[in-house]
């Protein structure tokens, strides 16, 4: 509940920030600020489709849009958790699927917590005298985020897991992963 009330409440505070007296020509080098911050990540596609909506909160703030990224990597682990955790209190899968799935949820759980350091991180920013050592922070936390992403893929490689689970599981993790992997990329490059 109070991870769905702090990203309402961010979201929100970025989508009614004052825009109407931003001219269409502002509109376009927000749009264009993101579409070329987004040009260069692994994911570019993923990067536009989840970033681009906000291109009038963020305007051309690397921050912002650091922050968005952040933001929405946690969304996306949010709802990659509820898939994983549906898919195991079905009654169809065994108890070594199961196990498997809980293994997943526990590092799905780990990488929401590690984006929520991150975001803390970033969160301190501009008033940091080492700023340095907060994006050190920040790309270590979202890293960390990474690799449990992984590590929940890891557990899917046995054969003993039905081709249906693994599909949707490997679905959701790879697009969380691709998300995690873009806003890192954008941490990587703030510049201080």
């Amino acid at each position: 509940m109070e991870l769905k009330f702090l990203m309402i409440l961010f979201l929100a505070t970025l989508l009614l920030a004052p825009v109407s007296s931003a001219s269409v020509a502002q509109q376009n080098t927000y749009s264009t600020f993101v579409k070329t911050s987004c040009s260069s990540v692994t994911y570019s596609a993923v990067c536009l489709k989840t970033l681009l909506p906000y291109a009038s909160a963020v305007k051309t703030n690397p921050l912002k849009l650091v922050n968005v990224a952040l933001y929405t990597t946690l969304r996306s682990a949010n709802a990659t958790l509820i898939t994983v955790t549906n898919l195991s209190k079905s009654k169809q899968i065994t108890k070594w699927e199961s196990a498997i799935l809980k293994d997943c949820i526990g590092h799905i759980k780990d990488s929401m917590d590690e984006i929520k350091d991150s975001i803390k991180a970033i969160s301190r920013l501009p008033k940091s005298a080492d700023k340095h050592f907060v994006i050190s922070n920040a790309q270590t936390w979202t890293s960390a985020a990474i690799t449990n992403e992984n590590s929940c893929l890891d557990g899917f490689a046995d054969g003993k897991i039905s081709s249906t689970i693994k599909k949707k599981i490997k679905n959701s993790v790879v697009s969380l992963a691709r998300v995690s992997s873009n806003a890192l990329y954008l941490i990587n490059n703030l510049t201080v």
